[in-house]
């Protein structure tokens, strides 16, 4: 039964769509539809709008403002209107209505119920959206008319950007720096008036959101991937009702009809590149980005290189010295960089946080995922160096975070007492060392692999338990990082245990998955942030940005990968592989292999006035704050400039710590460096072939479907493992750089070595 009620002066109190369970809205002064109108530096909202005429009426700057709410067929409709009063043209620098649905996840299991902004979309002549809550619910937004930006409200959080998205506001009109799709305002003339129809609706569960927009007359871009390897074909549909025009890069690309409303788009390249597609269709204009990836070889070669050309820094913070893993992980593969200069720094920094002698921490132990971080960075330098050194250090380290560290009940806590499991991933980095440590022929590493395997597991466990009824770093909410880095840990320790132990395991990260949905750009054909996480306070300690916005992705979108492809290995449901390995190929669209840059994170605001850190020319490696406009972009790094003293520990962004001399040099921008540790673990080394229903998905590698089997091929020397799904038992021929193997089997994984492992 639908239902909807508001208060005297316009505000929504309650919506109940068809689905029957109400859709909260905000009851405070972030509640809506609400105005907010700007005129240079002075703002003014909506307080007691008066009802006349049918519409809620105001008046700002010599402009009448109204709006209207009431439900149509199955949706909620808000109309809205800007009407010049004045004798004078009016430049507005902002002009828009707050939504005022409640997005805030404050507590267990309150955020359930909660929709986040999972997707907020301008296109040049219209306007779509997409909100889930982590129970699967969805509402999808449209407006036919153009709208120039889009904004979310915060809470505060001490001084800062706070950790929970409180609401909405659509911008009708917004000056200064716009994304090139987005409409740009115009003033409004003497008399003129605007007008905006907003349209919300629940879906049902097996509706489609692109479908759905598409029966409003837009052409939709609709598909499972829009990245792939270059050399590769990218498949996809364009849905409209209406026969589309496609553009990449202002060169015609065929549309071909499939069905009445639907065509099939097929992309190709054999170079790197990155298109941007635009779709018509007489009504109106839609734009997809889509990318064809460099090899992964040649990415996570110049990902090592830039470890040393933005430098790592010890101190407070391991995401200040993240990129210490890429280097150890690019010498394990013995890649081409310079591994001199990178061990000179790893012999400065690790004794700067660590007791070498004691294994302890120095700086900052109560922030136990720095010495969670060493620990697996150890584990690699190991790898790297086949020297055991690092490996007895990180031993001890273990030893030192179960001992301090480790309630009873199994979980990891920070220096206060807090949860910290899932605050990057405290018992995958202590799986990690046992990896190594299980490589050992010695017993007393048998025993101390054992030892820690079992706290490890442990504090896995007790995330089984409780799933998402736990803390997490800063403030309390239902976050990115809580959720994907207990998925990576349930899944690595399932695949550690015998297949009849891991059901528990998958059924736990199976379910925090779907709550996690809620949280993941998977509607956007958008290659620079398809299917990444939703994350928004790091800007103002990685790159000293002040003022929250989405960072999708962000170095930190790469937990998502591990989990997800954890559980393709051990369910074989292809939709796993394919989302993460798409999650992957946008997260690297962060690195530009050919002006050799690496970008911090991609922010997909289209308007974000902020405060930012940039190069002081007057004091070298020093910073200012500078006014600047983010408007959906990639944001570079500042640690090439930004740098430590050396043999200096630092801290993490800007302040101070009592461990700590300087906070000269403090930033985490380094995080971005878990996209290439991921990127190590997942497909470096490996190709993937998955058939389902005729049809296959390959990666790192070509497939052919010959009248004597499988013949595979991968795409670099530097793949050693091939692991197959298959429908059917059959002969599988694989030509690695090494040699031919040839097997029959339906799914695991095939080694260079002609062996054949289980999943």
């Amino acid at each position: 039964m639908m239902n909807l009620e508001w208060t005297e002066t316009g505000r929504i109190t309650k919506c109940v769509f068809h689905q029957g369970e109400a859709v909260d809205f905000r009851l405070d002064e972030y509640g809506g539809p609400a105005w907010q109108c700007r005129l240079g530096e002075e703002l003014r909202t909506s307080t007691s709008p008066r009802y006349k005429d049918g519409w809620f009426k105001e008046a700002f700057f010599g402009i009448e403002l109204r709006h209207r709410i009431k439900m149509e067929g199955e949706c909620l409709i808000i109309e809205a209107e800007a009407e010049n009063q004045s004798s004078q043209t009016m430049p507005l620098d902002q002009l828009g209505l707050r939504i005022g649905l409640d997005c805030s996840m404050e507590s267990y299991p309150q955020w359930d119920t909660v929709f986040a902004p999972t997707l907020l979309r301008c296109e040049k002549t219209w306007f779509w959206g997409l909100l889930k809550s982590p129970r699967g619910r969805q509402i999808a937004v449209f407006s036919p008319d153009p709208i120039a930006s889009w904004h979310l409200d915060y809470n505060r959080f001490f001084a800062d950007g706070g950790h929970r998205i409180l609401t909405f506001c659509l911008d009708f009109m917004q000056s200064g720096k716009l994304p090139p799709r987005h409409p740009q305002s115009l003033p409004l003339a003497p008399g003129e008036i605007r007008r905006w129809r907003i349209e919300l609706t629940e879906l049902s569960g097996g509706q489609s959101l692109t479908y759905w927009l598409a029966d409003k007359g837009a052409p939709v871009f609709a598909g499972e991937r829009w990245s792939t390897e270059c050399g590769s074909s990218l498949t996809f549909q364009l849905l409209s009702a209406a026969e589309p025009t496609l553009t990449a890069e202002g060169e015609p690309v065929c549309c071909q009809l499939q069905e009445p409303g639907v065509y099939t788009v097929t992309l190709r390249t054999e170079e790197p590149r990155e298109m941007r597609l635009i779709a018509e269709n007489g009504q109106h204009q839609s734009e997809a980005w889509v990318q064809f990836i460099h090899p992964w070889q040649t990415i996570m070669e110049e990902a090592a290189n830039q470890v040393l050309l933005q430098p790592q820094k010890m101190g407070t913070h391991c995401e200040s010295w993240y990129g210490l893993f890429t280097g150890a992980l690019a010498i394990v593969h013995d890649l081409h960089f310079d591994r001199e200069a990178y061990y000179q720094k790893v012999r400065e920094l690790i004794p700067l946080g660590f007791d070498v002698e004691k294994g302890c921490p120095i700086v900052h132990p109560g922030r136990i995922q720095n010495t969670a971080c060493m620990i697996g960075l150890l584990a690699d330098l190991t790898a790297a160096a086949q020297d055991r050194r690092p490996l007895e250090l990180g031993a001890k380290l273990a030893d030192w975070l179960i001992e301090h560290r480790q309630r009873s009940d199994g979980a990891f806590c920070n220096g206060k007492g807090k949860h910290y499991t899932s605050v990057i991933y405290i018992a995958k980095s202590i799986l990690e060392l046992v990896a190594e440590e299980r490589k050992q022929p010695e017993a007393f590493w048998q025993q101390r692999a054992q030892r820690h395997f079992e706290a490890a597991k442990r504090a896995v466990d007790e995330l089984a338990l409780h799933r998402d009824n736990i803390e997490t770093e800063g403030q309390a909410t239902l976050e990115d990082g809580m959720l994907t880095c207990s998925v990576a840990q349930l899944t690595m320790l399932a695949r550690m245990l015998d297949s009849d132990q891991r059901q528990p395991y998958i059924e736990a990260a199976e379910a925090l998955v779907v709550k996690h949905r809620c949280l993941e750009r998977t509607a956007v054909a958008d290659s620079r942030c398809s299917q990444t996480t939703l994350r928004f306070w790091e800007a103002q300690y990685d790159v000293l940005i002040m003022g929250n916005m989405i960072n999708s992705p962000h170095g930190w979108s790469a937990w998502k990968v591990y989990g997800i492809m954890d559980l393709y290995l051990l369910s074989g449901k292809r939709e796993y592989l394919n989302d993460a390995m798409n999650t992957l190929m946008s997260c690297v669209s962060l690195l530009d292999v050919e002006k050799k840059t690496l970008n911090w994170a991609f922010v997909p605001d289209p308007h974000r006035e902020v405060m930012a850190f940039v190069k002081d020319p007057q004091q070298a490696g020093k910073g200012k704050f500078v006014k600047q406009t983010i408007a959906e972009e990639r944001v570079a790094m500042i640690s090439s400039w930004y740098r430590a003293p050396e043999k200096t520990a630092v801290f993490g962004y800007l302040g101070s710590w009592p461990d700590v001399s300087t906070d000269q040099g403090g930033c985490c921008d380094n995080d971005v460096h878990e996209i290439f540790k991921c990127l190590e673990e997942v497909i470096l080394t490996k190709a993937y072939v998955h058939e389902e229903k005729d049809s296959w998905d390959a990666f790192h590698c070509t497939v052919e479907n010959t009248a004597e089997g499988l013949m595979i091929r991968p795409r670099e020397a530097l793949v050693d493992q091939v692991h197959v799904v298959l429908s059917s038992k059959k002969q599988v021929t694989v030509e690695f750089a090494s040699g031919r193997a040839t097997l029959i089997l339906q799914r695991g994984w095939i080694g260079a070595d002609g062996t054949v492992a289980a999943d």
